[in-house]
C-alpha cells in the first residue's frame, strides 16, 4: 500500500513510517502539508497519516484536499487534544479513522490493516461494478436486437389490409 506520512515533528515521522516500512508498505514522509500536497499532486496514494495540528494547511484541510485528488483515499488523522476535534469533524473532513495520541505502535498497525481492508473491499465492489455494467450493457444490446428482428419480421400494416381484401 503506497501511504503518505505528514507530521510537523520530524521524529514522530520517522517512528511512523519506519513501522509502516517494516510492514511492507512503500511510504513517503513529510514534515510539512505542503510537500505532501505536492506529492499528492504528482503520485497516488491509498492511506494518508497525518496529524491535525500542524502548520497551514492543517491535517483535516490537507485530507479534504487529498481527498478530492483521490476519492477513494483512506486517511487516519492523529490528534493528541481529542476535545478540541470531535470525531464527527474528523469524520466530515473525509478521514476514515482517527488515533488519539498517545498510542501503540500495534494500534497503528491495525488501523492501518483496516484501511487496506477497506481499499480491498472497495476495489472489490468497483470491479464488481464495472461487471454488472458489462453483463447490463449485453443485455441490453441483445433486446435492442431482438427488438429489430421482431420489427423486421413483424408484418407492416399496409401488409395486414392487402391480405385481408383477398
Amino acid at each position: 500500500m503506497r501511504i503518505l506520512i505528514v507530521d510537523d515533528e520530524a521524529d514522530i515521522v520517522d517512528m511512523l513510517a519506519g513501522v509502516c516500512r517494516q510492514d511492507g508498505h512503500e511510504v513517503t514522509a513529510c514534515t510539512r502539508s505542503l510537500d505532501a500536497l505536492n506529492h499528492v499532486d504528482r503520485e497516488p496514494v491509498d492511506l494518508l497519516i497525518t496529524d491535525i495540528s500542524m502548520p497551514a494547511p492543517d491535517g483535516l484541510e490537507l485530507v479534504r484536499l487529498a481527498r478530492a485528488k483521490y476519492p477513494d483515499l483512506m486517511a487516519i488523522v492523529i490528534t493528541g487534544y481529542a476535545a478540541r476535534y470531535p470525531l464527527d469533524e474528523v469524520l466530515g473532513a473525509g478521514a476514515s479513522d482517527l488515533l488519539l495520541k498517545p498510542f501503540r505502535m500495534e494500534e497503528l498497525r491495525l488501523r492501518v490493516g483496516l484501511a487496506a481492508s477497506r481499499l480491498q473491499t472497495i476495489a472489490s465492489l468497483r470491479a464488481q461494478q464495472r461487471g454488472l455494467q458489462e453483463i447490463s450493457t449485453e443485455m441490453i444490446r441483445g433486446l435492442q436486437n431482438e427488438l429489430e428482428l421482431a420489427r423486421r419480421l413483424a408484418p407492416h400494416p399496409g401488409d395486414a389490409a392487402s391480405t385481408a381484401g383477398r
